[in-house]
């Protein structure tokens, strides 16, 4: 077996870490259509079948993909919910978390992607709704300090969320990440009766 193919077959050190950083570089540099086990496994010096072994498909991938990026903003949404900051505040800072931070955003991309796959693929949609939920019980607790009505305010906060983040991800040049806050800011009760529900 020559240098090469040697380096092809070894096992990859770090192996999650090492791939997933890697994919990412890859889902940044030429979008969805060219993230594939074999582009993948080139760059790695592995062979696809190796990668297969980890993921056994690209729904696999992306899946582990998503799962890298939700972790790291759990990571961040578990701080900015622990902090000292007011509840409007920590709710544009979780929206800011959120929204697009570009047209094309990668993050984005990948749900996407996932989202027609759910419907066919168990464990892609056992994963849509373990991050969906953990997205809704972070929001829901910020706005347990400012309303009654927990559960009707999130769910129209998170949908009017969604609807902002595709618009934002497509490019829609009437809308800015400030202007999609002020449109969830504006569902938020209003201030003095804030402050009758916490007198």
């Amino acid at each position: 077996m020559t240098n090469q193919n040697l380096r092809r077959h070894r096992r990859l050190e770090r192996p999650r870490e090492r791939v997933m950083e890697e994919a990412w570089a890859l889902l940044v540099e030429r979008g969805l259509a060219d993230l594939s086990l074999s582009e993948l496994g080139r760059r790695l010096n592995t062979s696809a079948g190796h990668l297969s072994y980890y993921f056994g498909s690209k729904s696999g991938l992306l899946l582990e993909l998503l799962r890298w990026s939700e972790g790291e903003l759990a990571e961040q949404r578990a701080l900015l919910l622990e902090s000292d900051d007011s509840a409007e505040e920590r709710l544009h800072s979780l929206c800011m978390l959120n929204f697009p931070r570009a047209a094309g955003d990668p993050r984005w991309l990948l749900w996407v992607e996932l989202w027609p796959r759910v419907m066919h693929e168990p464990a892609l949609r056992e994963a849509q709704l373990e991050f969906d939920a953990a997205w809704r019980a972070d929001i829901a607790r910020i706005l347990d300090e400012l309303t009654d009505e927990v559960e009707t305010l999130t769910q129209r906060v998170v949908a009017l969320m969604e609807g902002l983040s595709v618009a934002l991800l497509t490019g829609d040049t009437t809308l800015t990440v400030e202007q999609a806050w002020q449109h969830v800011k504006a569902l938020l009760p209003a201030a003095d009766q804030d402050t009758q529900r916490n007198a």
